[in-house]
């Protein structure tokens, strides 16, 4: 297959992927990594890019070039890989050649939780002064309720924005969230404590105040509409900041909750259940920087040395 082949046809497969229900999100990402590809392949002369060669080629310019993270390349290799089961399928090959390539290796990073102190000092962070104007109350109040959410639960950053007012349960007896659909596509039920529900029972009283009562969407910006991705974002790294801690990211909130649940005793089950994970490798990833500390506190519960 030649190179401007294979060009016309990703947007073909990418209907074909919109037909499959994939989502919005892995939408881009295939599309991302089979264009970067071929992009590659134009710049590169590799005028038949379903090829070993020209896929080996490009994952080792993504590895010491680009310098890309095992992960990122993962992903990318995943589309690509992707793409040519498609074309196999659509018999616009007669053999794909990427079925066996080795995954690009992966660095483990460990992530660190924040510890209870850091969560205290971003919640403090979210205090409103005495005679601050209606917008700072309402967005210190939304920005507190965040904080708790993430550090609780351990909901990804995307999950919380797309809750719904239908979604909160905050009333209830036993008070949770519902996830209509996660990354993996499956929803599930996420409890949350009575702290975690007071905190967002006030931010639903400031919404209503400022006059969104009406809005379907459970998390808005300060002027109204649904709360993004960038908004979530910028807004918590200014408490982050302001609390003194350094290399903040949403998504090390979901690193702090496994830790958290695993600590206070919570079960490996229960929590794959609460995160949304199918695997138990997952789980291991999360929750790896911490673990000898919990093990350590384990061994001084169960006191071995009793003989």
């Amino acid at each position: 297959m030649s190179l401007s082949e294979a060009c016309e046809l990703v947007d073909d497969w990418l209907v074909h992927l919109r037909g499959m229900g994939k989502s919005d999100g892995t939408l881009v990402a295939y599309r991302r990594g089979a264009t970067q590809f071929l992009t590659f392949c134009a710049e590169r002369g590799h005028d038949e890019p379903i090829r070993r060669r020209a896929l080996s080629a490009w994952l080792a310019y993504l590895r010491d070039e680009k310098q890309m993270q095992g992960y990122t390349a993962r992903s990318r290799l995943t589309a690509v890989r992707q793409f040519a089961k498609w074309l196999l399928d659509e018999g616009e090959i007669e053999f794909n050649p990427f079925t066996d390539m080795s995954q690009p290796a992966v660095d483990e990073k460990l992530v660190e939780p924040l510890t209870p102190e850091q969560i205290k000092a971003m919640l403090k962070a979210c205090e409103t002064p005495k005679g601050a104007p209606p917008e700072r109350v309402y967005v210190d109040t939304r920005d507190m309720a965040l904080v708790h959410v993430l550090a609780e639960t351990g909901m990804r950053a995307g999950e919380v924005l797309a809750l719904e007012v239908d979604d909160v349960h905050s009333r209830e007896t036993s008070p949770f969230l519902v996830v209509q659909r996660s990354k993996n596509r499956r929803g599930r039920t996420v409890p949350i404590s009575a702290q975690c529900a007071e905190r967002l029972n006030r931010y639903a009283r400031a919404r209503r105040r400022r006059g969104h009562a009406d809005s379907r969407e459970f998390w808005l910006a300060a002027r109204g509409g649904p709360l993004q991705y960038a908004g979530l974002y910028d807004a918590l790294t200014k408490r982050a900041d302001v609390a003194g801690i350094a290399g903040w990211h949403p998504h090390r909130m979901r690193h702090t909750a496994a830790h958290r649940w695993l600590a206070a005793g919570g079960s490996k089950g229960g929590l794959m259940s609460v995160a949304g994970w199918q695997s138990p490798q997952m789980l291991m990833r999360y929750t790896k920087a911490q673990a000898a500390a919990r093990a350590a506190e384990e061994a001084k519960r169960l006191n071995l040395g009793e003989l």
